[in-house]
């Protein structure tokens, strides 16, 4: 006999990691940035009698509720099925990614916008949402802004870089795989179409994976200066011999996501690069920082000042290249690290900063869906 519910909402996410209820495994959440959001959502769901699963789940065991909603995350494989063929209510649709990684998904949010009741996303997509959808600022959900006791400031280490080996438009390593020709194939073709979007929308003009690359290669000879993050063992897309050197003197292997903020905190600096400049696109990387009491040096979204006040942080558009920064970082003492430091405390104990938080983008949610719920 089918499961039948009360009030249900049926989480839309084509992430395989994520699917056959896993979303709410809290323990497998955090190792995902942002995603332990998710299982914080279906805790404080089930306070209000609503349960939640899976959008692979719910079809795959035809479910039933005598009322259901959706809340996608983007738009994936089992969203027109849920809306469309099965005829539940879009409440939500969510978005925490960069829009030239989720390049497809912003380009048809004029028309997907009109699935939903609300969208909440990254406040530069504002424009391109022009669906019925009510329109929300999408914030970072971090968990926790609490600040730590990093290491004595004269005993840090100069600088870190936490960050994957990837690239937005770089073309598949290796070159072609004949052991898998139809996937590789296939990584090619995605490759090819993400670069000719490249070229069609303003919004993708600004890749900074290869701002990253010219900060590493100019730091990574130098002393005090660390690489760590996922992949960069292989053979990176866009470095030269000379950058690819300068990652090999540098990397220092992966590190856990519980771990990531301790050792943020061996150093002084840490350089807190986004994947790309979009407005009010602010991610958990300038949140780690100042948590751990590193001092950000921060390039991505154009309006961060509106955000974060700018003395928690170090502006890298103030600067006309690296050999500048760098000067400017080690002539820094610990009486003038201390004025960041301090702006950074005050900001992570403001109502300001609340907005970042995990608990402020729960009960968001929950109220956007308990109103769609009740709709249905």
């Amino acid at each position: 006999m089918r499961e039948q519910y009360n009030k249900l909402v049926v989480y839309d996410i084509e992430h395989n990691p994520f699917l056959a209820n896993r979303a709410f495994d809290a323990e497998l959440m955090r190792q995902y940035p942002g995603a332990s959001a998710i299982t914080a959502l279906a805790a404080r769901l089930s306070t209000e009698g609503v349960s939640m699963v899976t959008a692979d789940v719910f079809l795959n065991e035809s479910l039933m509720a005598k009322r259901a909603v959706v809340l996608s995350n983007e738009v994936t494989p089992f969203t027109r099925r849920l809306l469309f063929e099965r005829g539940l209510r879009g409440a939500a649709c969510v978005s925490g990614e960069s829009p030239i990684i989720a390049w497809g998904f912003y380009r048809d949010l004029p028309e997907t916008s009109s699935w939903y009741d609300h969208v909440v996303l990254f406040p530069g997509a504002r424009a391109l949402a022009t669906g019925k959808a009510e329109f929300h600022d999408f914030y970072w959900p971090y968990p926790d802004l609490t600040p730590c006791t990093p290491q004595p400031w004269e005993q840090r280490s100069l600088l870190a870089i936490v960050s994957g080996n990837k690239r937005a438009f770089g073309w598949p390593r290796p070159a072609f795989d004949l052991a898998h020709p139809k996937v590789s194939a296939g990584r090619w073709y995605r490759s090819a179409q993400a670069r000719m979007a490249q070229r069609q929308h303003p919004w993708m003009q600004s890749e900074l994976y290869l701002e990253r690359l010219a900060a590493i290669r100019h730091f990574g000879g130098a002393s005090g200066f660390d690489l760590y993050g996922r992949g960069w063992e292989q053979a990176t897309s866009g470095a030269d011999r000379a950058t690819q050197t300068a990652i090999n003197r540098s990397y220092r292997g992966e590190i856990p996501p519980h771990d990531k903020v301790e050792t943020l905190g061996n150093y002084k600096f840490s350089l807190c690069f986004e994947n790309t400049a979009f407005p009010g696109y602010i991610t958990e990387k300038i949140f780690d920082c100042l948590v751990a009491g590193t001092i950000p040096v921060y390039l991505g979204a154009p309006d961060i000042s509106e955000y974060v006040p700018p003395d928690a942080y170090i502006d890298f558009r103030g600067f006309s290249n690296y050999a500048s920064l760098e000067s400017h970082l080690r002539g820094m003492n610990a009486l003038e690290a201390e004025r960041h430091l301090v702006a950074a405390r005050e900001f992570l104990g403001s109502e300001q900063a609340q907005a970042f938080t995990q608990a402020r983008y729960v009960e968001q949610l929950t109220n956007l869906l308990l109103t769609s719920l009740e709709r249905q």
